[in-house]
């Protein structure tokens, strides 16, 4: 039971730093910032990649 609740506690995390990279994308494409896009857009693929990486 309690591994159950790490694992939903880590891919919460996850997600809601994904949503967070995910918003950064889109305030930096609001702004015309193709730099920081770029950044975002490769965090949140190393954010997206995590869960089958460590699996």
């Amino acid at each position: 039971m309690i591994i159950n609740l790490e694992y939903l506690a880590f891919f919460v995390l996850l997600l809601t730093a994904l949503l967070l990279a995910i918003k950064e994308m889109s305030v930096a494409l609001d702004e015309v910032d193709v730099e920081r896009f770029t950044l975002w857009t490769g965090v949140a693929s190393v954010i997206a990649g995590l869960p089958i990486i460590l699996w």
